[in-house]
This record gives C-alpha cells, sequence and structure tokens, in this order.
C-alpha cells in the first residue's frame, strides 16, 4: 500500500469520523460510496463491493465508540435510552439481515430513499423548544414503549439496507423531544451497539482486511474527536440545520440513482 493511498484512506476515514462526532450517527452512508469510488476515480485500485462492506462495518463501529465515548465526557448521553435503543435496534437489525436475502438490491434502493423522504418529513415538525433543548441528561424522561418500538423498526432498516443509523437523531428529536445535544450525544452510541453484531461477525469469519482498515479507522478516530469538538462550539438550531442539509444530499443522490 502506497503512502498516497494510506493519506486518502486515512483522510476518507476521518471524514466519516468527523460526521460521527459532530451529527451523531456512526457516517456509514457516507463511507461506503466514498471508499468505493474515489479511490477508483483518482487513479487508484478499485475497492470491491465486499471489501468496502467490511471496512465500512468496522469504521462505524469504531467511530461511533470513540465519538460515544467523546460525548460521555461531555455529558450528552442518556445511558438508558442508548441502552433501550441500542439492544432494541440490535434486535431488529439482527431480523432485518436475515430477512434481506430475500429482498431485491431495487427495493432496497426504494427503501433506502423513502427512508430519507420519512427522516426530511420528521424534520420538518416542531423542533424542542430553548427551554425543552436546554435539559440535562437527569431531567429527561425515557419514553420506553415507544423508543422500543421505533428503534426495532430502525434496526430492521438497519439491517436490511447496511445503513440507517442517521434515523436516530431526528428521531429522537422532533418524534421524542430529546433535546438536540442528548439526541446527537446519545446516537453513536445506540450505532455501536446495533453495529457490533456485524462487525463481529466479519471479524470471526475473516472478511477484514487489517491494514486497510486500520488506516481508515484511525483516520476515523481522529475525525469523530474532532466532530465532537466542534459540536460544543455549534448552536442546537445549527446542528439540526447541518443535519437537514445532509440528509438531503443523501436523498438526492439515492433518487437520482432510481430516476436514472
Amino acid at each position: 500500500m502506497s503512502v498516497a493511498l494510506i493519506a486518502l484512506l486515512a483522510s476518507l476515514g476521518a471524514l466519516g469520523g468527523f460526521a460521527a462526532g459532530l451529527l451523531g450517527f456512526g457516517g456509514g452512508v457516507v463511507m461506503f460510496p466514498l471508499l468505493l469510488y474515489v479511490p477508483a476515480l483518482l487513479g487508484f485500485a478499485d475497492l470491491d463491493a465486499k471489501t468496502v462492506a467490511a471496512v465500512v462495518v468496522t469504521q462505524v463501529f469504531f467511530s461511533a465508540l470513540i465519538a460515544g465515548a467523546a460525548h460521555f465526557r461531555s455529558g450528552h448521553v442518556h445511558r438508558p435510552i442508548t441502552l433501550t435503543a441500542g439492544l432494541a435496534s440490535a434486535g431488529g437489525a439482527f431480523l432485518g439481515g436475515i430477512a434481506s436475502q430475500w429482498v431485491s438490491n431495487r427495493v432496497l434502493l426504494i427503501l433506502f430513499g423513502s427512508i430519507t423522504l420519512l427522516v426530511l418529513a420528521m424534520m420538518l415538525m416542531p423542533a424542542p423548544g430553548i427551554g425543552q433543548d436546554r435539559r440535562s441528561t437527569e431531567q429527561v424522561r425515557l419514553p420506553a414503549l415507544p423508543l422500543s418500538i421505533f428503534s426495532t423498526l430502525t434496526g430492521g432498516i438497519i439491517g436490511l439496507l447496511g445503513s440507517g443509523n442517521f434515523i436516530f437523531p431526528p428521531l429522537l428529536i422532533y418524534i421524542l423531544k430529546v433535546p438536540t445535544r442528548i439526541a446527537i450525544g446519545s446516537s453513536p452510541i445506540i450505532a455501536m451497539l446495533n453495529s457490533s453484531a456485524g462487525f463481529l461477525g466479519k471479524l470471526l469469519s475473516d472478511q477484514i482486511p487489517f491494514l486497510l482498515t486500520f488506516v481508515v479507522v484511525s483516520g476515523a478516530a481522529l475525525g469523530a474527536l474532532g466532530g465532537e469538538r466542534l459540536h460544543r462550539r455549534l448552536s442546537n438550531a445549527t446542528l439540526r440545520r447541518i443535519y437537514a442539509v445532509l440528509v438531503i444530499v443523501i436523498a438526492l443522490r439515492v433518487w437520482l440513482t432510481l430516476l436514472a
């Protein structure tokens, strides 16, 4: 592996990690197309989809772990919410992963596009007010039943599509009215919990290319810490606007592919 390729892969990993730290999701939806297309566009050897999937699931796991730890240190992780949502979505992801073998690629892409539109619709709902957004983790009540139902359904989507943790921050903010920083801070831990089975499965079945993955994860670790630092400096409204722009970009990419 050349020095130039190492630098490129570390930089791409840093982008995914930065997204995890700043906005509270694993970054797989960003990393997969970057790793699949960018090296080839710059003249390096193609990375096949199977290799990219193994690297991405590992990057998501470690980016979410590192970003979650940084947010936990800042007091923005609600432990009961993360545990409930993480375990429920992990169960849903297991079932969705099994069901995905019977679903065509076209249907999965349509589902992904529909989910991006659903997330955008959520973000048109009223955000928590200033008083709600300033609540501490101790003041936030655990909405156990609706959180469990929504998390299981979201986990099923993650299992079907291989990504989808970007649903959790708007779900927590706009549907369950969790303060913005607590929703974003808790979401990486949720992503880490529901991606752990996929990561362990690929690790135990020897599907992870260790050198390539180490380079990407090292960049992701630095990016996650940088993203969390910037997160602390931005207002709640700014964070929500950045998230909306990201989801719009994802939605456009998916629907342009579908309509092409």
